[in-house]
């Protein structure tokens, strides 16, 4: 049975990839929150899976924000010397199990899933099953620059490639309404100051135009302009968190139109809540 929030809402949220840029996730969440607006399922892809692990799993967007100050996102104490590439995320692993434990996606207290890509066949995967470390591992394996992680004898990475937004997994999962977060709204690119940046680049040029595409599945999309700040230097938290709220809340009121064009009470419920709430304070 789906697992609903306290307003009966059947709305699943979609949390797109983009590197470090990602932050900015956690500061839509907020605002959503501040809305009531909890999501009934959540999807991640790359980045987005790696927000959405930690928040399904309990984690507030404040205390995210605060230990993701702490991570080195490209350590070069991880270089390998695997041909499939140079450095390892074992990282990201280890960072979802010291947080929320060695869970399993089956146990979500909201129905969860991400989305990587076989690359051996050029598959999307949609990971539903099995540990979360390892489902966000695979997820977030930028190919090129991670090492793929092997799950059921497939060789996974970044689900980017296939489905940069995750809206399918959303609507497998049963959801009504399907809101997407794009962290590259703005189609801009840096200038690239070394090799990772230059395939960073080039992962998102690649996936740019198809991602516009698939957000035509959605009943609304955040887009966010997040151009400016650098894909892995985590070094503007604040500043990302701050953008993501403010997009968030920009959007909140449109997201409960579109539930309102389903389910006509849902707004008048919701308006009245947030009312009490603001007059409670």
């Amino acid at each position: 049975m789906p697992k609903e929030n306290d307003n009966k809402l059947s709305y699943g949220l979609g949390l797109g990839g983009g590197a470090v840029r990602g932050i900015a996730h956690l500061g839509v969440l907020k605002a959503l929150e501040e809305y009531n607006l909890k999501p009934n399922y959540l999807a991640g892809t790359s980045i987005g899976a790696f927000v959405a692990a930690l928040y399904a799993f309990g984690k507030r967007p404040e205390e995210i924000r605060e230990f993701v100050k702490e991570m080195n996102w490209l350590d070069v104490s991880r270089l390998t010397l695997s041909k499939l590439g140079l450095l390892s995320n074992e990282e990201i692993g280890k960072t979802i199990e010291k947080h929320i434990g060695a869970v399993f996606l089956e146990e979500s207290p909201i129905p969860l899933a991400f989305v990587a890509t076989d690359i051996s066949t050029g598959e999307r995967v949609i990971l539903k099953e099995g540990k979360v470390s390892t489902a966000v591992m695979a997820s977030t394996c930028v190919p090129g620059i991670f090492v793929p992680t092997i799950i059921n004898e497939r060789m996974l990475v970044d689900g980017g490639l296939v489905e940069n937004v995750p809206f399918s997994p959303l609507k497998e999962m049963g959801a009504e309404i399907v809101v997407g977060v794009n962290l590259n709204g703005s189609r801009k690119y840096e200038k690239p100051n070394g090799l990772v940046d230059i395939l960073l680049n080039a992962f998102d040029i690649a996936i740019d135009n198809t991602t516009q595409i698939q957000c035509e599945q959605a009943n609304y999309v955040i887009h966010l302009e997040l151009a400016k700040y650098s894909r892995t230097n985590p070094n503007n938290v604040l500043e990302l968190y701050a953008e993501g709220y403010r997009s968030g809340m920009l959007s909140a009121k449109e997201i409960l139109v579109e539930i309102e064009k389903r389910n006509p009470s849902a707004l008048a419920i919701l308006e009245q809540k947030i009312k009490m709430g603001i007059s409670s304070k």
